[in-house]
């Protein structure tokens, strides 16, 4: 996929719930109307957005961008999530590594003398543990989805029945008004319900754009989470939303 700074820069601006029309998103530049109409259409091309009458939003919300869309959106600042949540694991830990490009960014964030023990799902979170000798690599088969880059179903959620970890270390489809957590499909909703019962501490990685985004799955409220990582500049409501939880929430 090629996206280049200002088409990023749109999907961040559109990130934040409203469409925009063409001429704000101009403006905002400082280059000409049909230079952001061919931005526009490029993004269309590739499904990141969607054209309306002059304006320009984010997809409808039923199914989740695929994992090459997701990885290439915010991908400094889960960057920067990843690095913080990963300076805080524990050594000699058993953990496990949900699905999702958030998580793939910890699992590269890791240090390759850290030993740890690790059970996931997420094959680009595989393919960087393969590089670090120190870790135990376990990896949950299923079903493969090639768009999301990882397995699902029953055998998956099998395999991570087997062990007990210190810390389950998951991303997010959406974060809800009231706290909810929710995803975009029952199957990485039951997935990802299951890592959180089964582990001792619960993390989230979770950027700024998760925020009131809707995903119709429920999975778990926030008070099931231990702890939280977000990016400095996410809105000031997740405060608000973690405070209430009782959930230590770390910007980084």
């Amino acid at each position: 996929m090629n996206i280049s700074i200002r088409q990023r820069a749109i999907l961040d601006w559109l990130r934040d719930g409203q469409p925009i029309g063409t001429e704000q998103i101009a403006d905002r530049f400082g280059v000409s109307a049909q230079t952001i109409r061919r931005d526009v259409q490029a993004l269309s091309d590739q499904g990141l957005v969607r054209r309306q009458h002059g304006s320009v939003a984010l997809p409808a919300s039923q199914h989740n961008l695929s994992f090459a869309q997701r990885r290439d959106a915010q991908v400094e600042r889960k960057r920067g999530i990843a690095r913080a949540a990963a300076s805080q694991l524990p050594e000699d830990a058993t953990v496990f590594l949900g699905y999702g490009t958030t998580v793939a960014e910890f699992a590269r964030a890791l240090p390759p003398d850290r030993v740890l023990r690790v059970v996931t799902n997420n094959l680009d979170a595989a393919i960087a543990l393969a590089e670090k000798p120190a870790v135990e690599t376990w990896l949950a088969g299923g079903r493969l989805r090639p768009r999301d880059r990882d397995t699902m179903g029953s055998w998956a959620v099998e395999a991570f029945s087997r062990f007990r970890p210190h810390v389950a270390v998951i991303g997010i489809g959406g974060i809800a008004a009231d706290g909810a957590l929710m995803e975009f499909q029952p199957d990485e909703a039951d997935l990802t319900r299951g890592l959180l019962g089964q582990c001792t501490e619960a993390w989230l990685l979770a950027d700024g754009s998760k925020h009131l985004r809707d995903a119709p799955c429920l999975v778990a409220p926030l008070t099931r989470l231990a702890r939280a990582f977000t990016d400095a500049d996410a809105p000031a409501a997740l405060d608000v939303l973690f405070d209430q939880a009782g959930v230590p929430l770390h910007r980084c």
